[in-house]
């Protein structure tokens, strides 16, 4: 027997333990969906379904009362099948069971109605915002059991209790105190407001007792001199017992006017009594009528005895503002509207949006900069070898088979310069086709058809590139971090006594995260320049450089206003740029001094392109930089012969003047082309600092390799971190 009890004990304990622990898993998914924000033209009215999120509800059941409310403007819905008339809004004065066809008028600010999850669906589907030139409107959509009102104002839900008979007042005070919703207290109804009067005053039909009282049971204050407390109305339920809100004045021989004592509690003097109200008396009786109703006829104040008797037949029960207690009622959200037409409405108000503009204009300057200095650290690394040599290709110890242009970049340039996109052939790269594949470059017949130029025996080289960088900005903007990936390769000879020409080519992948949102700029980048080094003695070097170069940008912008918009685009961008440095550089013993100064500019033309997407899509019209700069700086290299050649620690210093100019940025939302924004891409530096440590290792084969570590310091405390890793190889 014993055994058995224990099992049953057992059992009943494990039951109640599931129980338990299952119960307390219950998951309550009442959730309203809605867009976080609508930037749009609205002179008329607009769906809030264009914004991409179509407002609805899941997870409800029952007969359901729905209201929205706009702070601004006008808001309606174009649809009203299978739902119903809700008392007190789009001026019903009564529940029924007929479509509410006035919810679709043109100048509400509120709205309401009743139905099945379902059938609300498709109304709010329909749920459509007028604008009124304000910017910032807030509307707010809540759902409740039908019999329900959530006010948007405070904050607070109201119930409206009617019955067949009088209702005395005390009963119905008592009635709403042991009343509770949704984790809620009830208590008689208190209005502090004229919007909150405004409110319930749409909501009743009959005589409805509030929560107000100058009778002495009621009431908190007693007076030192021992008067009564009659004309001293109080708040007498809720958050708001004891607050005083009127000292009645006496009118006439009727009524006994209040204390001198009495005084308005701070931020509650609203009223709303009916004129001559409240007059504290029945008939020929005085001091009798201690408790306050609104009419239902016009939402007046008025004064009644607290028994019944007196034709008030309903009461409103309150719930919200009681310290400690939030609602645990699912189905609030508000949506922010921008309005196009509101005179202070600018789309660069968007900070995604201004770090994706100041993001390619970012980009374009440092392709233009990085192209530069591939070509100037070709003839550093000239001056340094003191030599020009090729090596033959066998020497190489690689063979690259063109038909896997996956497994070396430069088979990727033989096949699209050379082979013109045949990966049929296969072929070994040789000396022979290294020669045809130099003049097949465009570069090259067009330096033999125009100047008889003819790059045979001319000296190749190549460099690869691996970046990677973050620019944090202090100024209020988004940050950028970029990866890339990049590779050079050029051909150059001596030209004369003293004079190095050559030209160049470099291809270029380069992603950058904008923010944290998801905002990418996706860069392919390529440019041709051609470069000539001049000495006229052993120290003292003249470096030049001009080159022309596109840039293919794949946008992907997220609207910060609603995280779950996504705007795509594709924008080119052509540059031309040039570059002048003069150099002095001085060896002693192992160390390389080098002292330079340098000259850039560069011009980027941003095409017009337009997103694609919803009304938030916008179009750009074309824009150019003029990227300009003056820099001196020092390099110091040490020399540290090694096994295979020589191993070289550097470090730089660059100060740089920036003489950028101001570009401007217009665009336009594809939706309303007459109406143009505008953003000025400031440079928010007037100098800066670049400090670099890194080395250099050269081989005897004429591998070189490098890394680097830089941080570019701007002088208004925004600031760049780079890290690079780099090898070339002449052949």
């Amino acid at each position: 027997m014993k055994f058995i009890l224990k099992k049953f004990a057992k059992y009943t304990y494990t039951t109640f333990f599931l129980i338990i622990f299952f119960s307390s898993k219950i998951v309550y998914s009442e959730v309203v969906t809605m867009p976080e924000s609508l930037t749009t033209d609205t002179t008329d009215f607009v769906l809030l379904s264009s914004s991409g999120v179509t407002p609805s509800i899941s997870g409800y059941s029952g007969t359901l009362l729905v209201s929205a409310t706009a702070s601004s403007g006008n808001i309606k819905i174009t649809s009203t099948s299978n739902t119903d008339i809700a008392n007190g809004y789009c001026g019903y004065t009564a529940d029924s069971n007929s479509a509410p066809a006035q919810c679709t008028g043109s100048s509400l600010t509120e709205i309401g109605f009743r139905g099945t999850q379902a059938n609300i669906n498709n109304a709010l589907a329909t749920l459509s915002f007028k604008g009124d030139g304000s910017t910032g409107t807030t509307i707010t959509v809540s759902v409740t059991p039908a019999g329900n009102n959530y006010n948007s104002v405070n904050g607070h839900y109201y119930k409206l209790v009617t019955s067949r008979s009088n209702v005395n007042w005390a009963d119905a005070k008592t009635a709403a105190e042991a009343d509770t919703y949704e984790g809620l207290s009830g208590y008689l109804v208190t209005i502090t407001s004229e919007a909150e009067n405004n409110f319930l005053k749409a909501k009743i039909s009959s005589n409805t007792w509030i929560g107000a009282s100058d009778n002495s049971t009621y009431i908190s204050t007693s007076y030192s001199a021992g008067e009564p407390t009659e004309g001293t109305w109080q708040w007498v339920s809720g958050p708001e017992n004891g607050k005083t809100f009127f000292c009645q004045v006496a009118i006439g021989s009727k009524a006994n006017a209040a204390s001198d004592e009495c005084s308005v509690a701070t931020g509650y003097s609203y009223n709303n009594w009916k004129n001559n109200e409240p007059n504290d008396h029945n008939n020929s009786t005085v001091g009798q009528e201690d408790c306050a109703h609104l009419y239902g006829s016009d939402g007046q104040w008025n004064d009644l005895p607290c028994a019944s008797g007196h034709n008030v037949k309903a009461y409103i029960i309150e719930y919200g503002g009681t310290a400690g207690e939030t609602a645990t009622v699912s189905g609030l959200t508000t949506l922010s509207i921008n309005s196009t037409e509101s005179d202070d409405y600018n789309v660069f108000d968007d900070a995604e949006l201004v770090g994706i503009v100041e993001g390619q204009s970012e980009n374009a300057k440092k392709f233009i900069y990085s192209s530069t200095n591939s070509v100037l650290e070709r003839m550093e690394w000239y001056r340094t070898t003191k030599k020009n040599d090729n090596i033959k290709f066998q020497d190489i110890g690689i063979d690259i088979d063109i038909t896997n242009k996956d497994t070396y970049p430069y088979a990727k340039l033989l096949d699209a310069y050379l082979l013109k996109g045949d990966v049929n052939k296969e072929q070994k790269l040789s000396n022979k086709n290294i020669e045809k594949f130099i003049n097949e470059l465009p570069l090259s017949k067009y330096l033999k058809n125009e100047f008889g130029m003819v790059p045979r025996k001319w000296k190749v080289w190549s460099s690869g590139y691996l970046k990677k960088g973050k620019i944090k900005l202090k100024s209020g903007k988004v940050n950028q971090e970029f990866d890339s990936d990049a590779l050079t390769l050029g051909m150059d000879k001596i030209i004369r006594k003293n004079t190095l020409f050559g030209i160049a080519i470099r291809l270029e992948d380069q992603d950058t995260d904008v923010g944290q949102l998801g905002t990418q700029i996706k860069s392919d980048s390529k440019s041709a320049t051609i470069y000539s080094s001049w000495h006229n003695n052993k120290s003292t070097f003249i470096d030049g450089l001009v080159g022309y170069g596109y840039i293919e940008n794949d946008l992907t912008r997220i609207e910060q206003a609603n995280t779950s918009n996504k705007l795509t685009g594709n924008r080119g961008v052509k540059q031309y740029f040039t570059s002048i440095k003069f150099n002095k550089i001085r060896d002693k013993n192992n160390f390389t001094s080098l002292l330079f100064g340098r000259v850039d500019y560069g011009l980027s033309k941003l095409k017009s392109f337009s997103e694609s997407g919803n009304t938030q899509a916008l179009k750009f019209e074309e824009q150019n930089l003029k990227n300009k700069s003056v820099s001196i700086g020092t390099l110091t290299k040490y020399k540290k012969k090694i096994k295979k050649g020589y191993f070289l620690p550097y470090g730089r210093v660059e100060f740089f003047e920036n003489l950028t100019s101001d570009s401007e940025a217009k665009a336009s939302h594809v939706s309303d082309p007459n109406t143009t924004y505008y953003y000025t891409v400031k440079e928010d530096y007037s100098n800066s600092l670049k400090l670099e440590l890194g080395f250099d290792l050269n081989l005897i084969d004429s591998w070189y390799l490098s890394t680097s570590i830089r941080r570019l310091i701007k002088n208004n405390k925004d600031y760049e971190n780079e890290f690079a890793i780099k090898a070339g190889k002449p052949f």
